[in-house]
């Protein structure tokens, strides 16, 4: 019994040694256990293609062979004298490895092996092959997207160490505008035109210089069109021309029209069209520019006109009107002072044809509310009817005398005049102050404009053959209104002394 007893215990202990010894030699083999001691630590190295690198392995104690692999690919073997290693690699008696002219595939890990007396020791290196970056987007080059569009631009990077994306649009003055986004999709919202441009995304790793990918964003938008002058003022046997501005993408299409009609071109109404602004890579879209002109006008010509541009996005268009009717009236200061119930105006109006009267509306400004933009109550205007005078250019110049006024007060005053075409548009209101005791933030003086704003689209027609020699330059022009205005003040001077006399 005793004797049986002892032979198992002798089975179990050389059992149990057994067993340790594969645990350690599975430790060996799948974690590198060292059994020798290194003289050389795991090392990384970074490089270049065309460069060489050498990996050390060397150690203290005696070895038996000693083995290179990558990715259980056996590179060398000191063991095997018949092993011949690939190309560009070279093991050196100290165990070293040799890399030469190292090309991107070389990246990855290397497992250096070492036999000795006590088992089997492992060392881990590493390449890691160095390249710039390089990037592909998806969509790219032009991309052609509507207002309101939302879309995704994808960036693809490549390079060692892999690379950083970041997101810009060249040209933007946004502080962040080179960092929009640091992932590698960027989701577009399109809101306006001003959306087009470059949307570019870049990659950096580092190492050489950063590459660039992305699209060239052309935002397709139904077109902006702007009337020159929403009203023309004319006169039967001149020339009128009527002019828009077009900025559409793609290029518009566009048509005229005289109340809703298409307009049938002939001999006496042409139209021109020209680009001013062609779609360019730093433009992208186009402006263009039409005239619609119209020679040796007749009743049948005034009116409404429309132009209308379209584009496979939408339709837009702008109103102008062809009128013969008078400016809107301009009211100049007055060299003539006011009495505490009287107030000397002068208002000058543009009309290429006689002016028949005048309407001249007048109101108290109440006590307390005496600020020009504020809003009146409700009240009654003083209306007055004022007949034209005689004036050989279109500058027609009228003064009056308004009397029965309350000193001290503030006053507002319009007036619009009146051809053989109809009204003219009221003038501006204007505000003035009787003479008396007034608080001094309560003055408002008579409004200012320049003389030499007038219409240059109303130009003589050279073709008709009626007798409109109407060729009168600026400077003739504020000569002509000098001289008006200088009689005008005369005439209400005078008028007031012998009223008074």
């Amino acid at each position: 019994m005793d004797i049986t007893f002892t032979k198992m215990s002798e089975v179990l202990v050389k059992f149990i040694h057994g067993l340790l010894g594969l645990i350690v030699l599975i430790s060996v083999e799948s974690y590198g256990y060292k059994l020798t001691e290194f003289s050389s630590v795991p090392t990384t190295v970074k490089t270049v293609e065309n460069d060489t690198v050498l990996l050390p392995c060397s150690h203290n104690g005696p070895y038996g062979y000693i083995r290179w692999l990558r990715e259980e690919v056996l590179l060398a073997d000191s063991g095997n004298p018949t092993f011949t290693p690939p190309e560009r690699i070279t093991l050196y008696m100290n165990g070293s490895l040799q890399v030469a002219n190292v090309k991107l595939e070389d990246t990855g890990e290397y497992i250096c092996q070492i036999a000795g007396e006590s088992g089997l020791a492992i060392q881990r290196h590493a390449i890691e092959v160095q390249y710039p970056p390089s990037v592909i987007s998806y969509p790219s080059g032009e991309v052609a997207m509507k207002v309101g569009a939302i879309f995704e631009i994808v960036c693809e990077a490549r390079g060692v160490p892999f690379p950083i994306i970041t997101w810009r649009r060249p040209g933007d003055n946004a502080s962040d505008s080179d960092h929009v986004e640091s992932r590698r999709r960027l989701l577009v919202e399109v809101t306006s035109r001003k959306d087009a441009g470059a949307i570019e995304c870049v990659a950096d790793n580092g190492f050489g210089s950063p590459a660039v990918a992305g699209i060239h964003l052309t935002v397709q938008f139904v077109p902006e069109v702007k009337a020159e002058a929403n009203v023309v003022h004319t006169k039967i046997g001149f020339r009128a021309t009527l002019e828009c501005t077009v900025t559409a993408e793609p290029s518009a299409v566009v048509h005229w029209f005289h109340h809703t009609a298409p307009i049938l071109f002939d001999n006496r109404r042409a139209r021109q069209d020209t680009v001013t602004a062609s779609r360019t890579s730093e433009q992208l879209h186009t402006v263009s520019r039409h005239l619609l002109i119209v020679h040796n006008v007749q009743d049948i010509d005034l009116g409404m006109y429309e132009c209308k541009a379209e584009n496979k996005v939408g339709v837009k268009s702008a109103i102008i009107e062809l009128t013969g009717r008078p400016m809107p009236s301009v009211f100049k200061p007055s060299p003539i002072a006011s009495s505490p119930m009287t107030h000397n105006l002068i208002w000058q109006t543009e009309s290429l044809s006689p002016v028949a009267e005048y309407k001249l509306r007048f109101r108290q400004v109440p006590t307390g509310n005496v600020t020009p933009n504020s809003r009146l109550p409700p009240s009654d205007w003083t209306e007055l009817t004022i007949p034209g005078e005689f004036s050989n250019g279109p500058i027609h110049t009228t003064g009056y005398v308004l009397r029965g006024l309350s000193p001290a007060s503030v006053y507002e005053v319009v007036v619009s005049g009146r051809n053989r075409y109809g009204w003219s548009d009221i003038s501006r209101v204007v505000r003035f102050a009787t003479a008396g005791e007034i608080e001094e933030a309560t003055i408002v003086s008579t409004e200012t404009i320049e003389y030499d704003q007038i219409d240059d689209n109303i130009i003589p027609d050279s073709n008709t053959s009626g007798n409109y020699d109407y060729v009168t330059s600026r400077s003739v022009r504020h000569r002509e209104i000098t001289l008006q205005l200088g009689i005008a003040c005369a005439l209400v001077y005078w008028k007031s002394l012998y009223e008074e006399w």
